[in-house]
C-alpha cells in the first residue's frame, strides 16, 4: 500500500462490546450491520461476531446487504428491516433471509409470492416474517389498530408472523425515570399490538423493540431480543455503561502519516481561501487525507490530530485530498510519523467519534458511515 491513510477496525473491541451489552440485556442480541456495519465492514464484523458467539443474529436494511452476508459465509439469522423489499422475495428465500413486513403492500407481496404455483415447495423462509408496527415514530410500520387484521390475512395465505417489532423515536433523549416518556408510551402501544396479534393467531416467537439506547437505558424494552449497532462499535454514552464488566471501546481509527513538512513564515497563508495565516514562524505537516476520505470540510478550523502523543490543530481549509496540521510545537515531528485523526493514539491521547462529529456538526453514525470506500480498512482480529 503506497498511501498510508487507512481506517483501522478493532474487531476485538466489537466482540467484547457485544458480549458486554448482551450480558447487560440478558436477552438475544442481533447486531445491526446495515450500511456496511456503519462503515466498519459488514462481512468482517459479522464473521467476527459469529465466530465468537457474541451475537445471535444480524439486522440489515437491504436485501442486497443480506445476500452479501450469506455470500461471505454468515449462517446466523438475518433480518431485512428496510422498506426496499418488493421484488426481492426470491433472493430472500434463496438466501434464507427473514423479511420485516412494514406495510400491507409488503405483506400482500409475500402472500402473492407464497401462493404462486411453483415446481418446488416453498421454503420455510417464505412463510416466516416479522411484522413491524408503528407505535409513534410515523416512519415505517403498520398502524397498531391494523396489526391483527394483517395477521389474519397472513394466516389465510400461509404466511406466519413469528416476530413483532417496533422502533423508538426518542430512546436516546428520553429520561429513563419519566414514566410518561415517549419511549414508554410507544412500548405500551407495542404491548397493545402484541395482545391483538396473539389473539389473531400469530405464532409469535420473538418480540423486539430496543435499539442501542433503549437496550442500555430501558430494561423493560429488552423483550426477547435487542437490536444494537452504535453500542457495539463503541460509540454512544449511557449511564448503564457503569454496569458493564468491561468498558466499551471505540472500534474505529482513522490514521494517516505525515507526507511533507513545510516552513511557513509569520503572516503567510495556508490552503484555499487563505483562511489561516501563521501567527508566528511555523512548521506545518501535510497530511494525505481530506474530505474525499471522510474528514469533512466543515471541520476546518475545529479539527485536531494526534502526532507523537500530542494533539495539534488542523489549519486552513480541509481540501479533497489534503489537510494541514500545525506541528510548530512538536519539533521532533518527522515525515512518516503517524497522524491519528480518530481513535486511540500514542501517549494515551484519544479522539472520540462524538468529538470528531462535533467538529463538523455530524452524529457518530454519520462519522463512521462517512468514511470513504477509497480508504482501505485494516482489521485487528478478535480474540476467541
Amino acid at each position: 500500500m503506497i498511501r498510508r491513510t487507512r481506517v483501522e477496525i478493532d474487531l476485538s473491541a466489537i466482540v467484547e462490546n457485544a458480549r458486554g451489552v448482551r450480558e447487560l440485556a440478558n436477552t438475544e442480541l442481533y447486531a445491526v450491520v446495515k450500511a456496511d456495519a456503519y462503515g466498519h465492514g459488514a462481512a468482517a464484523v459479522a464473521r467476527a461476531l459469529e465466530r465468537a458467539n457474541a451475537a445471535t443474529g444480524f439486522c440489515v436494511s437491504l436485501v442486497e446487504e443480506g445476500v452479501a452476508l450469506r455470500e461471505a459465509g454468515i449462517v446466523l439469522p438475518i433480518l431485512v428491516m428496510g422498506p426496499s423489499q418488493l421484488g426481492g422475495e426470491q433472493d430472500m428465500v434463496a438466501h434464507t433471509l427473514t423479511p420485516v413486513v412494514a406495510s400491507a403492500a409488503e405483506l400482500r407481496s409475500w402472500c402473492a409470492f407464497t401462493t404462486r404455483p411453483r415446481q418446488q415447495p416453498a421454503s420455510p423462509a417464505v412463510q416466516a416474517v416479522h411484522l413491524k408496527v408503528d407505535t409513534g415514530m410515523s416512519r415505517l410500520g403498520v398502524p397498531v389498530e391494523e396489526a391483527a387484521t394483517l395477521v389474519s390475512e397472513a394466516r389465510a395465505c400461509g404466511v406466519q408472523v413469528v416476530g413483532l417489532m417496533t422502533h423508538f423515536a426518542c430512546a436516546d433523549s428520553d429520561d429513563p425515570a419519566d414514566a410518561r416518556s415517549m419511549t414508554r408510551t410507544q412500548l405500551a402501544r407495542f404491548f397493545d399490538a402484541e395482545r391483538a396479534v396473539v389473539a389473531a393467531g400469530a405464532p409469535l416467537r420473538m418480540r423486539h423493540a430496543a435499539n442501542s439506547s433503549a437496550a442500555m437505558l430501558f430494561p423493560e424494552a429488552r423483550l426477547d431480543m435487542v437490536r444494537c449497532g452504535l453500542a457495539l462499535y463503541g460509540n454512544g454514552h449511557w449511564a448503564s455503561d457503569r454496569q458493564l464488566a468491561h468498558a466499551r471501546r471505540q472500534a474505529m481509527r482513522l490514521v494517516t502519516a505525515i507526507a511533507q513538512l513545510r516552513a511557513v513564515p509569520a503572516g503567510a497563508s495556508v490552503g484555499y481561501g487563505a483562511t489561516w495565516r501563521a501567527p508566528r514562524d511555523s512548521r506545518v505537516a501535510v497530511l494525505p487525507c481530506g474530505y474525499a476520505d471522510g474528514l469533512p470540510r466543515r471541520a476546518s478550523g475545529h479539527a485536531e490530530v494526534a502526532i507523537r502523543g500530542r494533539r495539534v490543530p488542523l489549519v486552513g481549509l480541509v481540501s479533497m485530498d489534503i489537510a494541514i496540521a500545525d506541528v510548530t510545537d512538536v519539533p521532533d515531528a518527522a515525515v512518516g510519523d503517524a497522524a491519528v485523526l480518530l481513535g486511540r493514539a500514542a501517549g494515551g491521547v484519544s479522539i472520540a467519534t462524538a468529538e470528531y462529529g462535533n467538529w463538523s456538526g455530524l452524529t457518530e453514525y454519520e462519522v463512521t458511515c462517512g468514511m470513504s470506500k477509497r480508504v482501505p480498512r485494516t482489521y485487528v482480529e478478535a480474540r476467541q
